[in-house]
C-alpha cells in the first residue's frame, strides 16, 4: 500500500513479535490501519 501524507494512520504497528514459551507465534508483523478502512486478523483456527 503506497502512503501519501494526506493518509495518516489511526493504528500503526511495526516489528511487533509474540511468544508463547519457545513458540514463536509472530515475528516482524506490521499493520497500518486508516481512516474508513475494516480491518480484520484471523489465525489458523479463526480465533
Amino acid at each position: 500500500m503506497t502512503q501519501t501524507a494526506s493518509r495518516t494512520a489511526l493504528v500503526e504497528l511495526s516489528g511487533v513479535s509474540k511468544n508463547y514459551g519457545n513458540v514463536r507465534a509472530l515475528e516482524g508483523v506490521s499493520l497500518e490501519v486508516h481512516a474508513g478502512e475494516i480491518t480484520c486478523v484471523l489465525g489458523d483456527n479463526g480465533a
